[in-house]
């Protein structure tokens, strides 16, 4: 995970608070089930990306949010109203939860995003703190990426419903994901390549379907 310094230790720990309390997605997906699921989640994502776009063009607005969210986000996650639409984290997390539940079957999209969500908030913690070493130019440290690996693989282990084979690929892929320096924000593409390395290996090893747009045939 990349260390950011230019948000306070204190302000990461809060945003990474925050990723506990995003756990009830995952948590509650699996509680309702599906369609359920998709019919609470997909109008949440929809106001939360709509009230980016809106902050980008009111600056009314933009304060409101500054004034209430602001010690939690990051600069690149502040543009001034007028400017362009900038989507901050928990739009990405609630864009992200979306495309799991769409994409695959309960029993693969709730342990992959809660992972996700405690592995990447291990991963910028330790960074943070005890971050030492870089991984090459990039601004990730390798104590961060193991924090991944090791939150990853605890997570996964507490869900049976997924081998463990696939579910150690999938981490370790998502670990790499969350490294490299990529436009799609972290929160939607670590749990979506996981999931998609989590199926695959499935396919492979146990001739398992590979269950892609699940929230849609379900």
């Amino acid at each position: 995970m990349a260390s950011d310094p230019s948000l306070p230790y204190a302000g990461e720990l809060g945003r990474k608070a925050l990723h506990l309390l995003a756990l009830s997605i995952p948590l509650g997906m699996w509680w309702v089930g599906m369609p359920l699921a998709l019919y609470l989640l997909a109008p949440a994502a929809l106001i939360a990306v709509a009230a980016d776009v809106v902050r980008s063009y009111s600056a009314t607005f933009n304060v409101l949010i500054r004034g209430i969210f602001g010690p939690l986000m990051r600069p690149e996650e502040l543009p001034e109203a007028g400017t362009e639409v900038r989507f901050n984290g928990a739009t990405c997390v609630l864009v992200g939860a979306v495309l799991m539940v769409l994409l695959f079957p309960l029993r693969v999209a709730v342990p992959v995003l809660a992972m996700a969500m405690l592995a990447d908030a291990a991963a910028a913690l330790v960074g943070r703190r005890v971050g030492r070493v870089h991984w090459g130019s990039l601004p990730a440290t390798v104590e961060g990426t193991t924090a991944f690996v090791g939150t990853g693989l605890a997570i996964m282990a507490c869900f049976p419903a997924v081998a463990f084979g696939p579910a150690a690929a999938g981490v370790v892929v998502g670990a790499v994901v969350e490294v490299l320096p990529m436009p799609v924000n972290d929160n939607i593409r670590v749990p979506v390549v996981a999931a998609l390395v989590v199926v695959g290996a499935e396919a492979l090893l146990f001739g398992r379907p590979v269950p892609l747009f699940a929230g849609l045939l379900s």
